[in-house]
């Protein structure tokens, strides 16, 4: 009897706090800044309260604005989890308008937008939930890139030996990139690839950019 009743207690406790259900989420979290990257790394994040000014902790769970019936990790509890930022709640809008993060703030012509798996949101990033395995990208001055870059390439290259490394655009379908520079030292051809040469033994970091476009995710190197 005693089980029975712990059993629909919980069952009870669950009910009344959904946010008790909500599984958290490990997901691969990139912060573009307006000249460098602020944060690239696995992030594992659950749907939480947040406080940003003066109208207290709110939720940020996916159910904003009735965006999702249950609640779950989302690209903005993503970004709380990881990195400092600034925001303030808009009630009509049912999420964070956000202002600043690290020390890049918003502007009247530049704001912070979110990408999930190299689509851009149209939801508050409250209201857009994540699952394991997700990218998700928040980029300054988002809406007035053309591009998304993407970077692949092998995971181990010989010391002094040439490697090829291919640029992509996520926004647009995966077309290749001409022009893209890469780490500062090569730039794409017609099938966005780029060769370039490890020089020393350790990791190199291989990061893509290109005038109008979110620069891409890092491409670490082993080279032996």
């Amino acid at each position: 009897m005693k089980s029975r009743i712990g059993a629909l207690a919980a069952l009870g406790l669950a009910l009344a706090c959904p946010s008790a259900l909500a599984a958290p989420a490990t997901v691969n979290l990139r912060v573009e800044g307006a000249s460098d990257t602020i944060f690239e790394a696995k992030v594992r994040t659950d749907g939480h309260a947040i406080e940003q000014d003066k109208n207290g902790p709110q939720p940020c769970d996916g159910t904003n604005g009735g965006a999702n019936p249950t609640p779950g990790p989302t690209v903005t509890s993503a970004l709380d989890d990881a990195v400092a930022w600034d925001g303030t709640y808009n009630p009509s809008f049912s999420d964070f308008l956000v202002n600043r993060i690290g020390s890049d703030a918003a502007t009247d012509t530049k704001f912070w937008g979110t990408a999930l798996n190299g689509t851009p949101t149209e939801l508050g990033g409250c209201q857009v939930q994540v699952k394991a395995g997700d990218d998700v990208l928040w980029a300054y001055d988002m809406f007035s890139a053309k591009q998304f870059l993407e970077l692949s390439g092998p995971r181990t290259a010989r010391l002094n030996k040439p490697f090829k490394v291919k640029v992509t655009d996520a926004k647009n379908g995966g077309k290749a990139v001409k022009g893209a520079s890469v780490s500062g030292v090569a730039k794409t051809n017609s099938k966005g690839e780029a060769t370039i040469v490890g020089n020393d033994k350790g990791l190199l970091l291989v990061k893509a950019e290109r005038r109008g476009a979110v620069r891409s995710n890092a491409l670490v190197v082993r080279v032996r």
